[in-house]
């Protein structure tokens, strides 16, 4: 009988040691769960390509110089960077600063889970070769980023003919996540929307759910699905960080709110042209869909219309792809759009979406 009872005693003390345990951790989670992210290496906080980014000192943060191994984006594939730390062909070597395009943009245009050569920058080099090209994209890049990794190239003694900005649909909800303070950006964290209360607690559970993924053997390569899960927030009509072209509710954009994140873009997108025009760069503008906008938005979405606005008299080109994506809808439908050319359950173009997106440029390009 006594042995019983202890036992019980010893349940209920250590129910309320975990008990105890778990609202500290809270506690700690909540009130210094961004403190510590922000001193975390990006590599180690990073779910896509882990030891691959790491910080800069101007533009916050970068691609490892001289990499050539995995990148991870729920599967594995081969990543290389050339000595500029520029995502390239692998045993490419810069051997020169002169470049004829210079890409930038952010995880798209880096080309996440994809070898360099079937990216869409990849691709355009390729159909290109006697231009010098040049990748400056990497993922959660935004229009600050863009300004101030351009200025630091040519501050270091690159020259470029023109840059071809891709701004993607996330760039308005990073750009409210920075801010340049004498002249380095800055990370406020705060475009947290519905993670902003336990930030660590999150990003354990999506380290977990990348294992789990990648234990059972569901590879986001394996695209050619015949449904779309629309309870996956990928293709749900609030997914804040794309929904804003045909929603603008601020929930995850900081203070600013999504039209002051539109402003903020803009005002550093001026800042970027005047950079080029001073130094004598053509300056062109890509724009593209996520799910979101093929799902919920219309061809002329608002993606389309900031920017092909902006580039009024400031532009070479405009590479608007939003019409190819919705020629597809009128002659297939929406599901087929999505599950053949983006990795199912991600907003990333797979190799079909990226060979699109060059074709559009290219077209473009040789026309004009």
């Amino acid at each position: 009988m006594r042995m019983s009872w202890i036992k019980s005693r010893a349940a209920k003390e250590s129910l309320i040691v975990l008990v105890v345990s778990i609202i500290l951790l809270l506690l700690v989670d909540y009130f210094l769960g961004y403190t510590i992210l922000k001193q975390a290496p990006i590599s180690s906080r990073n779910n896509a390509e882990r030891g691959i980014k790491i910080r800069h000192p101007v533009y916050h943060h970068t691609l490892s110089a001289n990499y050539d191994g995995l990148g991870r984006n729920q599967s594995e594939y081969r990543f290389c960077t050339n000595s500029d730390g520029l995502k390239s062909k692998c045993g490419a070597v810069s051997d020169n600063k002169e470049i004829d395009i210079g890409f930038l943009g952010d995880s798209f245009t880096e080309g996440l889970g994809l070898p360099y050569e079937k990216t869409f920058v990849g691709l355009i080099a390729e159909k290109l070769p006697g231009k010098k090209i040049a990748n400056l994209g990497a993922a959660s890049y935004s229009p600050s980023i863009y300004y101030l990794k351009l200025k630091d190239f040519l501050e270091n003694g690159y020259k470029f003919n023109e840059v071809v900005v891709y701004i993607d649909i996330s760039d308005i909800a990073d750009e409210a996540n920075y801010v340049i303070v004498d002249g380095k950006v800055v990370d406020t964290i705060e475009n947290t929307g519905k993670q902003k209360m336990f930030p660590l607690v999150n990003f354990g559970l999506k380290g977990l759910q990348d294992r789990l993924i990648s234990a059972f053997g569901i590879m986001h390569h394996d695209y050619h699905v015949d449904y779309l899960d629309l309870s996956d927030p990928v293709y749900q009509s609030d997914f804040r960080r794309a929904a804003w072209t045909f929603d603008d509710r601020n929930e995850g954009y900081g203070k600013l709110g999504v039209k002051g994140s539109i402003a903020k873009s803009i005002e550093v997108m001026q800042k970027l042209y005047d950079l080029c025009k001073t130094n004598n760069i053509k300056l062109s503008i890509g724009v593209y869909p996520w799910p979101s906008q093929i799902l919920y938005d219309i061809e002329e979405s608002n993606q389309v219309k900031i920017w092909r606005n902006f580039c009024t008299d400031k532009c070479t080109n405009f590479y608007n792809s939003f019409p190819t994506f919705f020629d597809m809808i009128r002659s297939t439908s929406k599901k087929e759009v999505i599950n053949n050319n983006f990795f199912h359950g991600d907003m990333h173009f797979n190799e079909n979406g990226n060979q699109l997106i060059a074709a559009d440029f290219l077209k473009t390009y040789k026309n004009n």
